[in-house]
């Protein structure tokens, strides 16, 4: 099914006019008629089906036929990523978006290949948001993730500190904990949120694993095999996905 996005403030009974943005993909990309079914949701948790009353490529109106609120999933889910190169990070954020993440905090890290100059954080957390969008809207997804701006390590962790929830990295240390331990764990004692940090191809330096180490970031190993960037920020999504399913 098409799905748009209409923001939460404009849901109402008769007709709705979707944005300049929204209508283009529906009337002119996707080529919607008078009368077809489409669905809707507001990223804050809304989802909905709607018909198409009159397609416009700027313009486009519609009826909102029906709304269901969806409960966001638990625990909320922060996903901390080193930065990567542009192509792997949109699909990173992509299938992110499609395992429930709710908050994704691009880091800045001494081994990354990417760096973002200050002036740029904005403009790219706003193409990312933009990605996030577009793969609500494929999935079916109606809780829209926040990406915030490019930040520090320092930063990050002091944005953790007093923050009620648990927070972990990939490691390849020897004491680093399995995941489904550490997610069996945090399950049985109904943790409201688990921050993961996901490193670079090169790793975190010595420095880095001593400040989360210090920070309180338990360590957890993904097994044997050593893991790309973007198998890794999807295997620990998905295993936590899986530890609160059951």
């Amino acid at each position: 099914m098409i799905r748009c996005y209409l923001p939460a403030e404009r849901w109402r009974d008769g007709p709705v006019e979707l944005d300049e943005a929204e209508s283009k993909h529906l009337a002119a990309v996707r080529r919607a008629r008078t009368g077809d079914r489409i669905g809707v949701l507001d990223g804050k948790g809304t989802a909905g089906e709607a018909e198409v009353v009159a397609p416009h490529k700027s313009r486009t109106t519609i009826r909102i036929l029906s709304r269901l609120a969806v409960a966001p999933f638990v625990p909320r889910r922060i996903l901390i990523q080193a930065l990567v190169r542009e192509q792997q990070m949109d699909w990173l954020i992509q299938k992110a978006v499609e395992l429930g993440v709710h908050d994704i905090w691009p880091l800045q890290t001494d081994h990354a290949v990417v760096q973002i100059r200050p002036g740029d954080a904005g403009r790219k957390a706003a193409r990312w948001q933009a990605i996030a969008l577009s793969a609500c809207k494929q999935s079916g997804n109606p809780w829209l993730p926040r990406i915030l701006p490019a930040r520090t390590l320092p930063e990050i962790l002091a944005a953790l500190a007093g923050v009620p929830g648990a927070a972990c990295f990939g490691a390849l240390q020897a004491d680093a904990v399995p995941l489904p331990e550490l997610f069996g764990r945090l399950r049985n004692e109904n943790c409201p949120q688990v921050a993961m940090f996901i490193g670079p191809e090169g790793d975190f330096s010595p420095a880095e694993v001593e400040a989360m180490l210090s920070a309180g970031v338990q360590p957890v190993t993904f097994g044997p095999i050593v893991l790309r960037v973007e198998t890794a920020a999807l295997f620990i999504l998905s295993a936590l996905q899986y530890a609160w399913m059951r």
